[in-house]
């Protein structure tokens, strides 16, 4: 999701009076002003330290500018072992990847291998197309931008439907067609183009979508594009890559107050709305290149992604593009995607003209507002007007 707090950063303002005697020879001195504070400078590993609690078992935070650089790690990424929190851990970075597939999808189009204005039955079958609502209409920029209107599967019975499905038998492979079908026969929101709703089903339809142009899972394309030449070696396709690496435990707590480890209900998921397990640094070196490396994604490709004509307005200062949000923050643009699964929060964020990133992993995270996700967003609160 796109940053949707407010910042405000302190100024300090000096103000000198000069006084002088008319007609005099000599000139009236004022008293001498009081030294102006040395500005406040952040412990960020005081503040993780602080933040660990029993419902906040670990953190990893990187913070990055052209002058400086923080790295750090907090509480423990295994409750049963008590295995302390490295930096280098890898965790589902749940909505954070979707501008990995929305790059994926733009390089495609300015490629020529497909039109992102095309509608649905260019590629998927009417098997696929006849279950979701208005789906003929649904064009593939439509899915990427969340104005298709497609009912977003993790709401199906009040969100029983996906966690039924990640229980049962969470050791087979589940992949996108899996996800979709939750959706079969459920109203759309509106009629394609007709309003905004974030909707993961959008990404899983996108992902088939590219599995078929590719004649290939689509994670093949993103390691060949994207992991391999950035050198992402602690970033996979979770599921389809899980051969690659394994990520840390996550823990949700349920109403009941039942801690649950989430890992082993996710490892065998692959879904595009949900695509990869990555660490900070890997997450840093991604969107710092999308933003900035015209190599790795050309300017017309940005502009599929992120130009002023293909953003939507989200609020006075925040805007959506393809897969990322962009905000205005005290004059700087910041680009940022947040991502929340079962046991896990990533918040990946890259400032422009500052040329700063800041990387956020817990392994905690149940939806809704509870301490982790309020401890979480203000920690991205403090990072962001203390960088800004």
């Amino acid at each position: 999701m796109a940053i949707t707090h407010s910042f405000k950063l302190l100024l300090t303002c000096a103000i000198i009076l000069q006084l002088t005697a008319c007609g005099k020879s000599s000139k009236v001195i004022p008293d001498p002003l009081p030294p102006i504070p040395p500005p406040v400078v952040i412990n960020y590993q005081d503040v993780i330290d602080d933040l660990i609690s029993t419902e906040i078992p670990g953190i990893i935070l990187l913070v990055e500018t052209p002058q400086t650089r923080f790295i750090g790690s907090a509480g423990v990424s295994n409750l049963q072992t008590q295995q302390a929190m490295q930096v280098g851990d890898m965790i589902p970075t749940a909505s954070v990847g979707k501008k990995m597939i929305a790059l994926l999808a733009a390089q495609l189009a300015d490629e020529g291998q497909l039109n992102l204005d095309d509608t649905l039955d260019t590629w998927l079958s009417e098997s696929i197309l006849s279950r979701i609502a208005n789906s003929h209409q649904m064009t593939f920029r439509q899915l990427l931008n969340h104005t298709s209107g497609v009912f977003n599967y993790d709401e199906i019975d009040d969100g029983d439907a996906y966690i039924d499905l990640l229980l049962d038998a969470p050791e087979v492979l589940k992949t996108d067609i899996d996800f979709i079908e939750l959706i079969f026969d459920h109203p759309s929101y509106f009629l394609p183009g007709e309003g905004y709703e974030y909707s993961n089903s959008g990404y899983s339809l996108a992902g088939l979508i590219m599995d078929e142009v590719l004649g290939e899972h689509h994670s093949v394309a993103m390691r060949n594009r994207f992991f391999d030449p950035l050198g992402m070696t602690a970033t996979y396709y979770k599921g389809s890559e899980a051969f690659v690496g394994d990520f840390i435990s996550g823990y949700l707590t349920t109403d009941d107050g039942d801690v649950i480890d989430t890992r082993p209900m996710l490892i065998n998921t692959s879904q595009a709305d949900s695509p990869v397990v990555s660490s900070v640094e890997d997450m840093a070196t991604f969107l710092k290149a999308l933003i900035t490396d015209n190599s790795f994604a050309n300017e017309t490709v940005k502009n599929t992604l992120f130009g002023e004509d293909n953003l939507i307005t989200q609020g006075a200062n925040e805007k959506s593009g393809l897969g990322i949000g962009i905000a205005t923050v005290d004059g700087h643009r910041v680009y940022a995607h947040e991502g929340l699964t079962f046991g896990y929060m990533a918040q990946n964020v890259y400032i422009e003209d500052t040329n700063t990133s800041i990387v956020l992993l817990f392994n905690c995270g149940n939806g809704g507002v509870n301490t982790c996700s309020t401890t979480f967003d203000g920690l991205i609160k403090t990072v962001l007007t203390n960088e800004l």
